[in-house]
């Protein structure tokens, strides 16, 4: 499976170039040049601030960046809406796991986006679902939290604590993925096994007292009105 770039002098944005480009050929390309696009405006800061950056850094990201970007807008919608399906997965199974199924998820999105009078087509939907496919999790996660990332530095709790904690929560996510079966019939887990993650040694920081609720995620449950007209997807499995 492809390890995140966490070993990136600026591993918040690596990663965030992967969740938008996680494919291979040009968006390999693409996720590597995206951090000197997304640290443009705060390495100007920083400079005017009278701070710079290391040698090291600065060439990493000249060396990196350079590649166009045109189809950023596309990509965070594509993420953001498979991160919402994934998202349903994981409240559907903890309402009713025999309707966790993404194709239950595809059609609470369309019910969601037709009252929300925003764009969300059933084949809009499944392609981006295909695009993202590998990095679901990790923008389930990102679509939870509602893009909001925090510090609380009288905690010591500080960015770097909270965006690893919000690959533990990817993680959790990832694990579930590949290791649940729906109760169905001839089921595969939902996420495929070449699906983005954390390197193996890589662990989330140690908790302190006092730190957000962050590391885990919520147990999600729908409206029954969310669930009406919803079917499960082929015969029950048999358990012995």
């Amino acid at each position: 499976m492809p390890l995140l770039p966490l070993d990136h002098p600026e591993p918040f944005a690596a990663t965030l170039g992967i969740m938008l480009y996680p494919g291979a050929g040009d968006d390999r390309r693409k996720a590597r040049s995206f951090p000197t696009f997304w640290l443009a405006k705060p390495i100007r800061r920083l400079s005017e601030a009278g701070h710079g950056l290391s040698a090291h850094v600065m060439l990493r990201l000249l060396t990196d960046g350079g590649e166009p970007l045109h189809d950023l807008a596309d990509r965070w919608w594509g993420g953001t809406v498979t991160g919402e399906l994934f998202k349903a997965l994981w409240a559907l199974y903890h309402t009713d796991a025999a309707l966790a199924s993404w194709n239950n998820a595809v059609r609470i999105a369309e019910t969601t986006a037709a009252r929300a009078r925003v764009s969300g087509s059933r084949s809009g939907l499944w392609k981006a679902r295909r695009r993202f496919h590998s990095v679901a999790h990790l923008w389930a996660a990102w679509v939870i939290r509602e893009g909001r990332f925090e510090t609380h530095p009288h905690l010591g709790y500080d960015g770097c604590a909270d965006f690893h904690s919000f690959l533990a929560e990817a993680e959790i996510l990832r694990a579930w993925g590949q290791e649940w079966l729906p109760p169905r019939s001839k089921s595969e887990p939902l996420l495929p096994r070449d699906v983005w993650h954390t390197p193996a040694k890589w662990a989330p920081p140690a908790r302190r007292r006092g730190w957000p609720e962050t590391g885990k995620v919520p147990h999600l449950k729908l409206s029954p009105e969310l669930l009406a007209g919803l079917q499960t997807a082929g015969r029950p499995r048999k358990y012995r």
